[in-house]
This record gives C-alpha cells, sequence and structure tokens, in this order.
C-alpha cells in the first residue's frame, strides 16, 4: 500500500466531503415571503415559525412545538418552568457539548455530572442512580450522536424518584425508539438548529412537548417576557425571557425541513456502508446500534479506537493521520468538567451561582483521551464512493501504523 499522506505520500482523498449548512432556491422562496411582509418579529410566533413548528412536533410525534432563540434556551426554560433553581441539583452527563451543563448554572442550580455507556455514549440509568443525592431535582440525558438513550430505564427511575427529565435531542432530529420519534416520549424534548445541525437555520432551538399547558407557558409566559395567553400584550404575569424564534428563522427552517428526510435517509445508507467496510478492520469498531432504536439520526457517525491493534499507534497521530489522508475526523478531548470553567476541587463554577459535582465516569475519560473518534454528518452526505474512502484511509494507516509510530 502507498506511503501514508503524513509520511510523505499521496493523500486517499483530494476532494473535500459535502460543505454544511447546504442551501437552495427553496430558502430564498421563504425568505423573500417574510421580506414582502411587516412580520419580521414582534409576534409570539409568526405564521413561518407557527408552520414549521406544528410540522416539526408532528414529524417528532409531540403534540406542541415551541420555537426557541437556541437549543440551550430551550433546556434552561424548560428546567424554569419544571420549578427547578437555586438548591437544586440537575445530572447531565460527561461526555457532551457545554450548552447541556450551561442551563442547569443558568437558572442557579447546581450540575452534577455523570457517566455514560461505553457502546451508546449516551448516559445511562444507572449512572444516573449513582450520582442522585436528596437534592436531585432533574436529569438531562442526552440521546448523543442520534442514537436514543434508555427512554424507558430512565423514564422508570425518574418516576421512581420524582425526578424531571428534560430530554437533549440536539442530535436527534430523526432518531426513533421502539417505533416512536422522541419528540413526545416524556414531559419536554429539546432540539438545536444551530450551523452544524441536521436542521439547522444557523441558530435556533425548539421544545416539543405532548402538554398544551406547559407548551402555552413557555411560549407565552417564560420565551416572551412573561406575558399569558389571551392577555393584553403590555401585561406581563411571570418573570420572562426574550428568546423566540424569528420569521427569518422559521423561513430557512421551512425551506430545510423540506429536505431533511431525504437527507436523512442518504445518511442513513451511507452510515450502513461505513458499517460494512469498517468491520473488515481489527481495532476500528463501527457504531453499536441498539434493538431499541428504531431509527438513528446519525448527527455524529462515532467509532471505537483500539491503538495495540494499530501497532500502539497513539490517537493523536492516528487522527492526524487520516486527517492529513483527506478525511476530517472530530470528537471530544476531555470530559466536561475539565473545562477551566470548573473546579472539581472545590465545587466552584466561574461566574456561575450554581455548584459542581463530578461522578465516577471513566468511560467518558477513555472516550475523550484515546477511545473515540467521529464524523460530522455532512460526510454522510457524500456519494457512496466517499464511504470507500474513508474505509481505505482507515486501512492505509493502519499499514503505515509502524513508521506513523516511530515517527
Amino acid at each position: 500500500m502507498d506511503k501514508a499522506a503524513l509520511l510523505g505520500g499521496p493523500p486517499v482523498r483530494s476532494e473535500p466531503f459535502p460543505s454544511w449548512p447546504q442551501s437552495d432556491g427553496r430558502d430564498l422562496d421563504h425568505l423573500r415571503e417574510v421580506l414582502e411582509t411587516s412580520l419580521w418579529g414582534g409576534t409570539i410566533h409568526g405564521p413561518k415559525v407557527a408552520a414549521f413548528c406544528d410540522a416539526f412536533a408532528a414529524f417528532s410525534d409531540a403534540r406542541h412545538g415551541v420555537g426557541m432563540g437556541s437549543c440551550t434556551a430551550g433546556l434552561e426554560l424548560s428546567l424554569r418552568a419544571f420549578g427547578v433553581g437555586p438548591g437544586d441539583e440537575v445530572i447531565v452527563p460527561a461526555y457532551t457539548f457545554i450548552a447541556t451543563a450551561l442551563a442547569p448554572l443558568a437558572i442557579g442550580a447546581d450540575v452534577v455530572f455523570a457517566d455514560i455507556d461505553p457502546r451508546t455514549f449516551c448516559i445511562t440509568p444507572e449512572a444516573i442512580d449513582g450520582a442522585m443525592s436528596a437534592r436531585t431535582k432533574a436529569v438531562i440525558p442526552v440521546h448523543f450522536a442520534g442514537h436514543a438513550a434508555d427512554v424507558e430505564g430512565i423514564r422508570a427511575l425518574a418516576d421512581r424518584h420524582g425526578l424531571r427529565v428534560v430530554w437533549d435531542a440536539a442530535h436527534a432530529h430523526t432518531s426513533g425508539w421502539r417505533g416512536r420519534m422522541l419528540g413526545g416520549v416524556g414531559d419536554v424534548a429539546v432540539y438545536s438548529f444551530n450551523h452544524a445541525k441536521n436542521l439547522t437555520c444557523g441558530e435556533g432551538g425548539i421544545v416539543t412537548t405532548n402538554d398544551e399547558g406547559l407548551a402555552d407557558f413557555l411560549k407565552f409566559t417564560l420565551s416572551t417576557f412573561g406575558r399569558k395567553k389571551g392577555r393584553p400584550w403590555y401585561e406581563h404575569h411571570h418573570l420572562g425571557f426574550s428568546d423566540p424564534l424569528t420569521e427569518f428563522q422559521g423561513a430557512i427552517l421551512q425551506a430545510q425541513f423540506e429536505r431533511l428526510e431525504a437527507q436523512s435517509l442518504r445518511r442513513e445508507e451511507n452510515a450502513r456502508l461505513l458499517m460494512r467496510g469498517l468491520t473488515e478492520i481489527e481495532g476500528v469498531e463501527p457504531p453499536y446500534v441498539s434493538p431499541d432504536v428504531t431509527r438513528h439520526g446519525w448527527h455524529v457517525f462515532v467509532m471505537t479506537y483500539n491503538e495495540d491493534a494499530f501497532g500502539g499507534l497513539p490517537m493523536e497521530t492516528f487522527r492526524k493521520a487520516l486527517e492529513a489522508e483527506g478525511i476530517p475526523i472530530g470528537g471530544y478531548t476531555y470530559p466536561l468538567y475539565d473545562n477551566p470553567m470548573f473546579n472539581t476541587e472545590t465545587g466552584e463554577v466561574a461566574g456561575a451561582q450554581g455548584r459542581c459535582r463530578v461522578t465516577p465516569c471513566p468511560v467518558s475519560t477513555w472516550a475523550c483521551r484515546d477511545g473515540v473518534f467521529n464524523l460530522a454528518q455532512s460526510v454522510l452526505l457524500d456519494e457512496p464512493d466517499g464511504m470507500d474512502d474513508i474505509v481505505t484511509a482507515i486501512e492505509k494507516v493502519k499499514a503505515n501504523a509502524g513508521d506513523l509510530a516511530a515517527r
């Protein structure tokens, strides 16, 4: 096989993978409709936002959808709606994006970091149970990479202990569990529409729920200055905020939503092709998909790496070698609690009233340091030949592992 690109050989791939976000004439058509009206903002849900929220809620098997300025705002306001605040603890996974932990801290609650399953990379009922204290009031499980967390196990645990569950579905726009989409499996699910997500308007979010009263409280009160449904515009009843989706965001989301299913089917097919190819390479494990997961959202394609099978080639060098072959690799490099804002010895959190507590997280540590690497969802939008390139590049790195390690 050719010399590795990191050692001066030709790369497997010189063409870039598909860029993201993507747009076509439909985005401009929807935006033009907004520009030609006076309804740019100043309404609780304008026609574009309302139409999109209704459509997405129905798609995700929920009765109601409330547009938010971000997924982080949706997580925070959902916790507020459940009465979580100072003195309460909220359990979150140690292996996720920082927004999951910021939401409880933003309302003065304490954040508790718990470990994940080594196959699904989602927080487990056992980890939640082990992290609980008398002050635990809520948990934010993440459907990581598009693989649903253990919905039934977490709901059963929450019911036993009286916990509120805010499902972080930022990665899970098209994910399913036991034949149902994830928008209505609990009290609330919160999705992200930021620039990297499978459904995007640059930044934004939505809370889905089957509870009409909760939806109205989130829509009219918490996210729009404490107003109340059916009452005068300048009458305010509760501490509220300004976290709406704008009509421009709603317009883009309508156009993006029209493409979501076709793009998702392509991701699913390419994920199957890539998983098939990776099974032939000892030392790289393709993603695990639980039998309960009836649809994977494929926001991230997560693989595990065994450096012993690659002759002791360190993960850092393995990553660099793959990138030199033209394969864009990602992955977290440390658990959330190792961010400098958290002082895990004292429990203090820079800039926050709330504090932090860390439970043992060996799986998260392994995943960040030397166990896991991933591909972004946009890579899975390539032609099928692109999946062959990924497999070939990994095989090439393995064939050159000895020389790469010596380097």
